[in-house]
C-alpha cells in the first residue's frame, strides 16, 4: 500500500479518534495527517508485515498517541504563555453560526463530552467522521461486535442524558449533523 491509499483509509477513523482524545477537531487533523507521515516514513520499524491493514492501524494508532501526547504537552506550555484578550473581540470570533446554533444540537455536544471515553470515540470516529464500523474496529483494535455494543450504548447514554425525549433513531440522525 502506499501512503495516498493508507489516508484514504484511515483519516476519518483517525481524526475522529483523536477528537476523542481532547483535541480540537482542526487539531486533530493536523496531528492525524503528522501521525500518517511520522508512521509511513518508519513503517519499517513496525512489528509484523506494515501492508497489512490491521497491523497498521495498530501501528498508526500508536504514533497518533504519541503525537497526541506531545501536542498536548506543548499546548500546556503554549497556555501559560497567552496573554489576555478583551471578552468582546472573543465574542466577535466565537460567535456561534446560524447552522450549528439549534439548541437540541448543543445539548447533544455537551452530551458527548461528557460520554465515557470509550463510547466517546466510537461515536466521533463513526458518526462525526462517516466512518464505517469495520474501520474503527480495526483502528481501535476490537472486534466488530464490541463497536457495535459501544455505539449502542453511546447512544442510550445519550437518550438518558436528554432526558429521554429523543429516541435513539433520532439521536442518531442529529450526531449526523454536527
Amino acid at each position: 500500500m502506499d501512503l495516498t491509499q493508507l489516508i484514504e483509509l484511515y483519516r476519518g477513523p483517525l481524526v475522529g479518534l483523536i477528537a476523542s482524545w481532547g483535541a480540537p477537531w482542526v487539531d486533530a487533523k493536523e496531528i492525524a495527517q503528522d501521525s500518517f507521515a511520522e508512521a509511513y516514513l518508519n513503517r519499517e520499524s513496525c512489528r509484523g508485515n506494515w501492508e497489512q491493514p490491521e497491523v497498521f492501524g495498530g501501528w498508526l494508532r500508536g504514533v497518533a498517541r504519541n503525537r497526541h501526547r506531545n501536542w498536548a504537552r506543548s499546548r500546556k506550555r503554549r497556555r501559560n504563555h497567552i496573554t489576555s484578550v478583551e471578552p468582546a473581540v472573543l465574542e466577535a470570533v466565537a460567535a456561534p453560526s446560524d447552522v450549528d446554533s439549534s439548541p437540541d444540537l448543543e445539548k447533544l455536544r455537551a452530551a458527548i463530552t461528557q460520554l465515557p471515553t470509550k463510547q466517546r470515540q466510537v461515536i466521533l470516529m463513526h458518526y462525526l467522521e462517516e466512518t464505517s464500523i469495520k474501520e474503527v474496529a480495526i483502528l481501535l483494535a476490537i472486534s466488530n461486535k464490541t463497536v457495535e455494543g459501544r455505539l449502542y450504548q453511546a447512544r442510550r447514554t445519550l437518550r438518558r442524558m436528554l432526558d429521554g425525549k429523543v429516541s435513539s433513531s433520532q439521536i442518531g440522525r442529529m450526531l449526523l449533523c454536527l
